[in-house]
């Protein structure tokens, strides 16, 4: 019997919505902070000349602007996303680099090329699918047999310093305890246990599994701590318990930088831990 694929409606109308314009502001400074994880992806997945990509939840594209200029003008790279924000400013940094990189706005969970290709990477933009063991068997679809997909993945919440340590410095302030997540539920750390990741890829297809743990301290975006304090009030878990709760800022924003100031590195700049999964697999 076919499963159903359940649409990953609120995840469309949450990228195409508030979210979306902050990413697109704060682009240039997410590309930076996440550009140890893109550098690992590409390492892992080796793309030659000729191979043809897809990258999964693309967002701006930095990572398919990469994964083209290795795969050559005479190789297709495609970067799929459901935000329409995130896609048009990839376009845009497409046409400035003057990539061949080309980019659609679709639901990689039902998207289906007309040729397979032979590489599926992603940067953090796979842990969204409301169902994700049919989602990855519609991926495996868009495969050679024999390709190889390689994504990265964020580990727990609690695991990650700089998504988890501004929850922590702001939690005497907060009007209520945050309500636990279910932590199978689409969003960023969906996929935080590995065992189920490989169940996941295993039930819809996929050989080979094999999934390595990455550990590298993270440098924040900002050039000082009142930027870091800036931008993680508007991205991140903090943020959302903000709006949800209606918080006053000056009192979570001085915890933020006291937590912050015991993070400076040599450099000056603001350093916090990460931790997440590189995921390899064959079709």
């Amino acid at each position: 019997m076919e499963r159903l694929i359940v649409t990953n409606t609120a995840q469309i109308e949450f990228w195409n919505g508030p979210a979306a314009e902050k990413w697109v502001h704060h682009a240039a400074q997410l590309d930076q902070m996440l550009s140890p994880f893109a550098a690992e992806v590409l390492g892992t997945a080796s793309i030659v000349p000729g191979e043809n990509t897809i990258d999964i939840g693309c967002g701006s594209g930095a990572l398919t602007l990469k994964a083209a200029a290795a795969a050559g003008p005479n190789a297709s790279t495609l970067g799929v996303d459901v935000s329409q924000p995130l896609i048009d400013l990839a376009r845009h940094r497409a046409e400035e680099a003057e990539s061949s990189s080309q980019y659609v706005v679709a639901d990689a969970s039902i998207y289906r090329v007309e040729t397979p290709v032979d590489i599926i990477i992603s940067r953090f933009g796979v842990m969204f699918f409301n169902d994700p063991v049919p989602a990855f068997a519609n991926i495996l679809t868009n495969m050679v047999p024999g390709g190889r997909m390689i994504f990265v993945c964020w580990q727990a919440l609690q695991a990650n310093d700089w998504a988890f340590a501004p929850v922590q410095a702001a939690m005497p302030f907060f009007k209520e305890p945050p309500r636990p997540a279910d932590p199978t539920a689409p969003g960023p750390f969906a996929f935080a246990d590995k065992d189920r990741v490989s169940s996941i890829l295993k039930d819809a297809g996929w050989k080979s599994v094999e999934i390595n743990p990455m550990h590298t301290p993270l440098a924040m975006p900002g050039t000082d701590i009142e930027a870091n304090i800036e931008f993680m009030l508007k991205l991140g878990p903090l943020s959302r318990l903000i709006v949800e709760q209606d918080l006053e800022l000056a009192p979570i924003e001085a915890a933020l930088a006291e937590r912050l100031s015991r993070a400076i590195s040599a450099d000056g700049t603001v350093e916090m831990a990460s931790a997440c999964w590189i995921v390899q697999a064959s079709a």
